[in-house]
């Protein structure tokens, strides 16, 4: 029961949002947001990433399939940092 109590709230605290500068810092499995054409807003978990880091592959949330983003399209990816 404790771990429930914990957990709820733990996840009711706020988070901010940061913008990932540098694309290269990013791990398959990381869950981010990607502003495609800084207005529309795709979430989920990176799949891969191009060594040079302009290319992301995004599995999206909610079964949304997977994505491709390109850092060169002015596309910004955000991840919530507690």
């Amino acid at each position: 029961m404790t771990e429930a109590v914990i957990a709820r709230s733990t996840a009711l605290q706020p988070t901010s949002t940061k913008v990932v500068a540098d694309w290269n810092a990013l791990m398959p499995g990381d869950f981010v947001t990607v502003l495609e054409s800084y207005t529309v807003p795709h979430s989920g978990w990176i799949d891969d990433l191009t060594e040079d880091g302009r290319i992301v592959w995004l599995v999206l949330a909610f079964g949304g399939g997977r994505r491709m983003f390109f850092r060169e399209d002015g596309d910004i990816i955000t991840v919530e940092v507690p």
